[in-house]
């Protein structure tokens, strides 16, 4: 019947197929009726993504460019915490809806990325093949296989991380068959989308698999050695142009995080040897990242039997070399590519080169298909058949396992505390929430509660050193903490028991917090870590001595007379302040320092400066200043010049495709 249809039509009628079925397959998410629906299961989908793609989509409904999330680990930067996605293209349709963001929406996401994964998939595999039938197993094996519908389902930036390797891999294939050095371009650029979708690790993979790929069509197809350096080039300038708006301030974070840190024991996690007979059976009610499917399976291993060389060696090569990495620690290949492989030694849980495994077994089953198709036309006639019971085992395999009945009052229920928290007017002050409000550490994105802690990988090292070595009571002052959210009885008369909900208190704190403070010494440290030491130590005044890493200039005198300190603005991206000295002295904020912040004092740039290992400020004559703090990440500007300007480019190579044509 297929067969029958124009090439057209056939296109059309897989694409709609394989963006379907994810909808099929997950279709209690969206079915309207109450008693029948579930929701995604709770992890790291509810406490970290949602939440985080509230925040993006609030700041961007509201004209603001979400750059600094003042709600989460005292402050941090938004763009840079790359679990944000604030530069994602497809998911800036989020704009469009009613704040919060509904949790359909983005769990519609999820179902839209596996459709598209499925799609791309067909597209390169016939592109291939020249088969309908083999794109359809390779894409049904690949969107709806157990690796997407594992870890992904729950960290989405690795679902829409891994949907861009097919769609660049189809370009790239093409652009090899015309020797088009602009068509590599947008391969690239194709590509270098799943930076902005915000797993580094997973494109890390990409790049890998895709520059192994390009090298072996090239070189089978007697690209010769000009074409193949400057296709490479070209490649790679796409990938991190149209991405760096992301990556730049990306790699900015990642240096000064706890990530910079690892360990080879740190990285090394990986399958254990017995998980490997998972590409042979699902585990009912588990996760079963290498299980594609029986038939997919089984037309993989004929596509290799019947294919030997070319293409099809490549595949099996790449699936069997993933499938050794991702044993990590526990194979023999890991250890090698941890030494002599730039990225390995960057990234934790190398069972995620699954990915590559489920992606490499796709398509050889469509090569599968291919030679088993062209040699007997009973299974073209079967190929239907082979599409139901595909689809049926992953659905018995994959179909419930990220799913779950919604609890009774959702996710996020407005507790007794989260409601007294709200019910405070002021907005300069912060909770010390322990991770007690509903959905762990990140709940304050959805709030609007500016805490102390968060949930997420990228943070900065030195605000962690801070909170273990500081003492409580200080670094709560210092901090600006007016609530306090635990499960502890704390007994101290600074503190008043608010609201008591049985196993968690929320006390407010009366231990002289506030938002800024101006102090007329200070002690140098060479360095950050010596300054968060000197801060905890017993012999340190906080609101009298500042601890800096650079001498202030003007230098601090001790106090002449009476001063004034009034907020005129407070906002997540500017701070104004009116202040009266007597004597020169040291503006100190409870706001966390980050490159990019900037300050002016009566118009003027000012040097800021870093208090304490992590707080902001600024060195003052004696007088009357305004000092405006705001945040312009030069980082994030480059990254977006560079991005448009790869935009401009690619816009270029369509028009001049276009009137070629």
């Amino acid at each position: 019947m297929i067969r029958s249809l124009s090439a057209r039509h056939r296109h059309l009628l897989a694409a709609g197929l394989l963006l379907a079925l994810p909808f099929i397959m997950f279709w209690r998410v969206w079915w309207p009726a109450p008693a029948l629906r579930q929701v995604i299961t709770y992890g790291d989908f509810v406490e970290q993504h949602y939440l985080m793609r509230v925040f993006v989509a609030r700041e961007l409904s509201h004209g603001r460019l979400p750059l600094w999330d003042p709600y989460t680990f005292g402050g941090q930067p938004a763009v840079a915490a790359t679990l944000f996605q604030v530069f994602y293209p497809l998911g800036l349709w989020q704009v469009l809806l009613p704040d919060p963001l509904p949790f359909l929406a983005l769990e519609l996401e999820v179902l839209v990325h596996l459709g598209l994964a499925g799609l791309f998939t067909y597209l390169f595999v016939h592109r291939l093949t020249r088969s309908t039938g083999a794109g359809l197993i390779a894409g049904l094996a690949f969107g709806l296989g157990g690796w997407l519908t594992s870890y992904p389902m729950q960290q989405i930036n690795i679902l829409e991380t891994a949907v861009w390797l097919p769609l660049g891999l189809w370009l790239m294939e093409g652009a090899v068959e015309r020797r088009s050095l602009a068509g590599l371009f947008l391969a690239g650029a194709a590509m270098g989308i799943s930076l902005l979708a915000g797993h580094p690790q997973t494109t890390l993979y990409m790049a890998y698999l895709a520059g192994a790929y390009f090298l072996c069509r090239a070189l089978g197809r007697r690209a010769g050695w000009r074409f193949t350096t400057a296709g490479a080039l070209l490649l790679l300038v796409g990938a991190l142009g149209i991405s760096a708006a992301q990556w730049i301030p990306g790699l900015e974070m990642h240096r000064m995080s706890p990530r910079a840190g690892l360990t080879y024991a740190d990285i090394a996690h990986g399958f254990q040897w017995a998980d490997l007979l998972g590409i042979l059976r699902a585990r009912p009610g588990e996760w079963s990242p290498l299980y594609v499917g029986l038939i997919p399976l089984l037309l993989a291993l004929a596509g290799l039997a019947v294919k030997r060389r070319g293409p099809a060696l490549f595949w099996g090569s790449a699936a069997l070399t993933a499938l050794l990495l991702s044993l990590g620690g526990n194979g023999f290949l890991f250890p090698i590519a941890y030494r002599i492989l730039p990225g390995f030694n960057l990234f934790r849980d190398q069972e995620r080169l699954a990915y590559i495994v489920s992606f490499a077994l796709a398509v050889l089953a469509g090569y599968g298909y291919a030679a088993l198709a062209g040699r007997w036309h009973r299974v073209r006639r079967a190929l239907p058949a082979l599409l139901a019971l595909t689809a049926l085992d992953l659905y018995l395999a994959h179909g419930g396992v990220n799913l779950q009945t919604e609890p009774p009052d959702g996710y996020f229920p407005v507790t007794p505390a989260v409601a007294h928290l709200l019910s405070d007017p002021d907005e300069n002050w912060r909770v010390s929430s322990e991770g007690l409000l509903p959905a762990d550490g990140n709940a304050g994105l959805l709030f609007e509660i500016r805490d102390v802690v968060g949930n997420g990988p990228l943070h900065l090292a030195a605000y962690d050193a801070f909170i273990e070595r500081v003492p409580e009571f200080r670094w709560w002052r210092m901090l600006n903490v007016r609530y306090v959210l635990t499960r502890r009885t704390l007994s101290h008369g600074g503190l008043l028991l608010v609201v008591d909900e049985g196993e968690r208190r929320l006390y407010q704190t009366f231990l002289g917090a506030q938002p800024a403070w101006i102090v007329h010494a200070y002690r140098l440290a060479p360095d950050q870590e010596t300054a968060i030491d000197l801060t905890a130590g017993d012999d340190l005044d906080p609101w009298s001595t500042a601890v800096l890493e650079t001498a202030p200039q003007p230098t601090p005198a001790p106090a002449a007379g009476e001063e004034s300190l009034a907020i005129r603005r407070f906002s997540a991206r500017r701070i104004d302040l009116d202040v009266t000295l007597r004597a020169p002295g040291i503006l100190v904020l409870s706001e966390i320092a980050y490159p990019g912040w900037n300050v002016l004092v009566d118009g003027r740039p000012a040097v800021p400066l870093r208090a304490y290992g992590i707080l902001r400020a600024v060195a003052l004559p004696a007088g009357t200043w305004h000092v405006e703090w705001s945040y312009q990440p030069i980082s994030v500007y480059i990254g977006m010049g560079v991005g448009l300007l790869t935009l401009l480019g690619i816009a270029g190579i369509v028009i001049a495709g276009g009137r070629q044509r």
